[in-house]
Parts: C-alpha cells; structure tokens; sequence
C-alpha cells in the first residue's frame, strides 16, 4: 500500500504541532487574568477635617430709654355747625374826623421894619442887568432885633443875593409882638427883594 506525500506531510505537521502544544502547556506560566492586571489599589480617603468652632455670641446692648407708645388719637368728627353771620356795619356812615389843634405862634409875613439897611446890589446880577430876591426866616426878638435868621429862597440862584441879603438883613429891625402890654418875641417871614432902578 503506497501513502501519498500529501498525506504523510499532513500527518508530520498534525505531530510537530500536538509536541508544541504539549511543550507550551508544560513549560510557560500561567497568565494571570486581564481583570487582575488592572486591578488598581483602592486607598481610603483621609477623614474630613473637624468643623471650625462657632463664633462668640455678640450680646446686644440694651438701649437706655425706650419710648412709651404714642396714644392713640381719638377721632373727631369734622362737621361744624353754621355760626351765626354778625350784622354788617354800615359803610357809608363817614368816620368822625378827629381835628388835632397844635398852639403854634402865628407866622407874621413881611412885617414893616423900623430901620434898615440897604444890601449892596451883586456885581454880577449889576453887569447883566438882572433882578431877584431871597426870603427869610426869622424871628423879631422882643427888643425888635432879628433873630435866627436862615435863607429858605434865592431867585435866581448864582448870582450872590443870597450873600448880599445875609449880610445886611441882620442889622435891620422891627417893632417886637406885645401881650399883655409886654413885648415877646414872634416868628415871621420877609422878602428883601433887589431891583435895578
């Protein structure tokens, strides 16, 4: 019975085979398995720290004074009665008029001197040929002389009748107010006027 070749190196390498197996099963180590390749070492985790302590309690002052509640208002009814309307006063009845009476002297007005003397014309008023006046206040003193003379016009003013008249009026004099048969002094009013002849 001849074999084939086919056969007969089919079977070598069934034999080759079977002997490496058995070789392998017999000298390697056994693997360990893939789950304890990647086992890994579980650590316990440290213990959480201890809770920080609680703070101080604050104490709260008491303050000094404590208002007592306000009282409670009591309501008041709003309505008002009517009043009465007084009569009204007559507004076409004229108020009384009350007359106030002073003792003032009477003011004699240009009295009639007994003497006097001429005031010098102004130079000025000379040269342009013009006239004028001033008026005086004063008063006849009881022996007739001029008192408290004082200048309320001057017409036309610049001219220098008023410095003209001042100095001669005081010089003039007149018949003092009697009464009761005794000479007394009086306020009066006078114009010394001046007039280009």
């Amino acid at each position: 019975m001849q074999v084939r070749p086919g056969i007969a190196v089919s079977a070598g390498l069934h034999v080759l085979l079977f002997l490496y197996l058995a070789y392998a099963l017999a000298f390697h180590p056994a693997e360990k398995p893939k789950d304890e390749e990647h086992a890994i070492d579980m650590v316990a985790p440290p213990p959480p720290p201890p809770p920080p302590p609680p703070p101080p309690q604050q104490k709260v002052q008491q303050p000094l004074f404590i208002p007592a509640p306000a009282p409670r208002i009591a309501s008041i009814p709003t309505t008002v009665p009517d009043l009465p309307i007084p009569a009204q006063p007559d507004l076409k009845r004229e108020p009384k008029q009350t007359v106030v009476t002073e003792d003032k002297p009477q003011v004699t007005l240009n009295p009639k001197p007994i003497s006097r003397t001429t005031p010098k014309y102004p130079d000025r008023a000379e040269d342009r040929q013009i006239s004028g006046y001033v008026d005086f206040d004063f008063t006849i003193e009881a022996d007739g002389t001029v008192g408290n003379p004082k200048v309320i016009a001057e017409v036309p003013e610049g001219y220098g009748f008023a410095a003209s008249a001042q100095k001669a009026f005081p010089q003039w004099k007149f018949t003092p107010k009697t009464i009761g048969g005794k000479p007394v002094p009086s306020p009066a009013r006078i114009r010394v006027s001046f007039k280009l002849q």
